[in-house]
């Protein structure tokens, strides 16, 4: 490791304010690289290079050939000598700090060394979370090796949850649990299929919240896509759930993901929603659905005489061709419906 010029000014500063005398901190070649003497930053400092030159602590007590009285002490890290801090003053009065100030000098090192390491790390693991939710590829060893090295399993098997809201918090992960955030109001947990963080999500989570679980699988990829895809349809239907399976979903998904014989209809409900009498029409049909047929309720729930909803019914009939009142028309009906609102915008 190498001393940069931040972190030795970083060093001056702090050792300066426990003793009374003006610090230096050269490089590994004895250049001032940090100073409580800003004039002598960027020159080269003789005990230093005398001090790396000879491996041990270098005492200054006349002024010659540029150098001031004063103790230089050599700062290592893993045994290697990386560069020199030091103490300008009367050695004989200085030298009692030359231990502490080396011991704070290496401390401050290390620790910035292992920030580094650590950074370099959540990096690299980072990059690795990104490849993993997007690949599409199977994964063969190298990539298998990648997520080893990170303590990553990929081949457990894996489900993902996607959480998405306003405000979010991120709860605490357990073994072979990780995060990814895939924009700034949604997070992406990929976890063990036996995982219980749906209880944890409960206790930080609020009621504009949606959670999009897809199946599990060794194929992140594919249950990101899954969980996705859940909380996609359930907006877009207008559903209230807040935990959105997959599974619960896939019918729906086989139905509409491809050109069908829906197609018709689902142009027909594009040209309902032009105009309020459209509009409405489209609430008898879903009202219609979700009472299971039952005229009286939903002529209530719609605050309209039973003549106005068996009018609107017909209505349907005619400009559809699909008669809501026979089960397979209705089922196309609703198929074109979900086939619609699935390919237009939130």
């Amino acid at each position: 490791m190498k001393m940069n010029k931040v972190l030795a000014q970083e060093i001056a500063n702090k050792v300066m304010k426990v003793i009374p005398y003006n610090v230096n901190i050269m490089d590994d070649i004895g250049l001032i690289i940090g100073s409580g003497d800003s004039d002598r930053i960027g020159t080269y400092h003789q005990g230093a290079i005398a001090a790396i030159e000879c491996g041990t602590i270098v005492s200054v007590f006349n002024s010659e050939g540029g150098a001031k009285p004063g103790v230089n002490i050599p700062i290592r890290f893993k045994n290697k000598i990386i560069g020199v801090i030091g103490i300008s003053g009367d050695p004989n009065t200085v030298s009692p700090f030359a231990e502490l100030v080396r011991v704070t000098a290496e401390l401050l090192i290390t620790q910035e060394f292992l920030f580094k390491e650590r950074r370099i790390k959540e990096q690299i693991k980072e990059e690795f979370l990104y490849q993993w939710v997007f690949r599409n590829d199977e994964y063969d060893k190298a990539f298998k090796n990648s997520g080893e090295a990170i303590g990553i399993d990929v081949n457990l098997i894996r489900k993902a949850i996607i959480v998405k809201g306003s405000s979010l918090k991120e709860t605490f992960l357990k073994e072979q649990e990780f995060t990814f955030r895939l924009s700034q109001n949604t997070i992406l947990y990929i976890v063990p299929e036996n995982s219980d963080i749906l209880k944890r999500l409960a206790a930080i989570t609020s009621n504009n919240t949606i959670i999009g679980i897809g199946t599990s699988c060794t194929h992140i990829a594919k249950s990101t896509q899954e969980a996705k895809r859940a909380i996609e349809i359930a907006e877009k239907l207008g559903l209230s759930s807040t935990h959105c399976y997959y599974d619960e979903f896939k019918f729906i998904d086989s139905l509409t993901s491809s050109d069908s014989a829906f197609e018709e209809i689902s142009l027909c409900f594009r040209e309902l929603e032009t105009n309020p009498k459209g509009v409405e029409l489209i609430e008898t049909l879903i009202s219609f659905i979700e009472n299971n047929g039952d005229m009286n309720v939903i002529a209530k729930e719609l605050h309209i005489h039973r003549n106005s909803l068996a009018y609107r019914l017909q209505k349907i009939e005619q400009l559809t061709n699909k008669n809501p009142k026979k089960f397979t028309d209705l089922f196309q009906l609703f198929t074109g419906y979900i086939q619609y609102k699935l390919r237009t915008s939130s």
